[in-house]
């Protein structure tokens, strides 16, 4: 092996590795603004009702939550379903899910 051979991989491993270091630092400030946004306006919403403000219809909550919920795991199934993600190889796979993971945990 000479270092000819070495550096499509090498370059797309450290490409993916950036690439995955980027999305998983964002992917973490997305979902803490949306888990803060949803906190308050749950937080609201309880409050609302303990001040006799509203009626919340529990029921109806837990349907379109499930629905919800439901919708999200098909999508996520059908998208982990499809042969796109294997098209990426396996070096630059390996350098997105590492700089993915590191992206996770630094943020």
């Amino acid at each position: 092996m000479n270092a000819e051979n070495l550096i499509p991989s090498i370059t797309s491993m450290g490409g993916g590795f950036f690439i995955g270091l980027t999305l998983g630092y964002f992917a973490k400030k997305i979902f803490k603004i949306t888990i803060f946004v949803v906190g308050g306006i749950v937080g609201l919403l309880l409050y609302l009702q303990q001040q006799q403000i509203i009626s919340i219809n529990v029921d109806k909550l837990e349907e379109v939550s499930n629905f919800i919920f439901t919708s999200i795991l098909s999508s996520f199934n059908n998208v982990t379903q499809s042969g796109d993600t294997t098209s990426l190889g396996i070096t630059m796979a390996g350098g997105l899910s590492a700089g993915f993971a590191i992206g996770l945990m630094k943020g």
